[in-house]
């Protein structure tokens, strides 16, 4: 059995889908991070940086307790413990590596800064810099996209897992949302078509 410490963001809603998909038993927790309940010396000895989403996995390496954070490293312990969704072969793994590495550290902290200037200490400057920057990055996995059905190889990966929520969360956060890329949106409705998906895209959802 799996906790699952998360709230209904892009990325919780990753490891939502993740788990869905693979089978795996967990029992979710809704976060209340408006309150602090991320930021309590309980939580914080789970996750030091005092974010969500966060695992505890009862049956992992050897038999024991395991605590995973960080979304990226999560999506790859998951798939190994399950044996799904990363290719056996280094060209295509290092492939799926890849993407993940672009979302996270590209194009989710762009969505970040949105929010920030936003909706937390609103300056307008910096909202629309953001904006354009996460249109640009958006962009590149439209053209990317243009002539594929999944981002690596013919097989669904944990790297279309961890992009669909930035295109049905995040991209909700942007003037036109994902109409601009075409090839972006057939691939986000190709995956929204999975029951997992759908499962996971519910969790919590308001």
């Amino acid at each position: 059995m799996i906790d699952l410490y998360t709230v209904p963001t892009a990325n919780g809603q990753k490891i939502h889908i993740m788990l869905e998909e693979a089978g795996l038993a967990y029992t979710p927790h809704l976060m209340d991070l408006t309150g602090g309940q991320h930021r309590t010396p309980e939580f914080r000895k789970l996750n030091p940086f005092a974010r969500v989403p966060v695992i505890v996995d009862h049956d992992g390496p050897g038999n024991s307790d395991f605590v995973v954070c960080e979304t990226t490293a999560i999506l790859r312990y998951l798939a190994r413990k399950a044996g799904l969704f990363r290719p056996d072969d280094l060209r295509q793994r290092t492939q799926v590596d890849q993407w993940l590495s672009f979302i996270n550290t590209n194009i989710g902290p762009l969505f970040r800064g949105e929010f920030m200037f936003a909706s937390v200490v609103p300056v307008r400057g910096a909202v629309d810099y953001f904006v354009a920057e996460a249109e640009k990055a958006l962009g590149i996995l439209n053209e990317f996209l243009a002539d594929k059905t999944y981002f690596v190889g013919e097989a669904y990966s944990i790297a279309d897992i961890n992009a669909y929520p930035v295109a049905a969360t995040s991209s909700k956060r942007l003037p036109k949302g994902l109409e601009p890329y075409p090839h972006l949106q057939r691939w986000a409705e190709n995956i929204a078509t999975r029951p997992a998906v759908q499962r996971g895209m519910k969790l919590f959802a308001k």
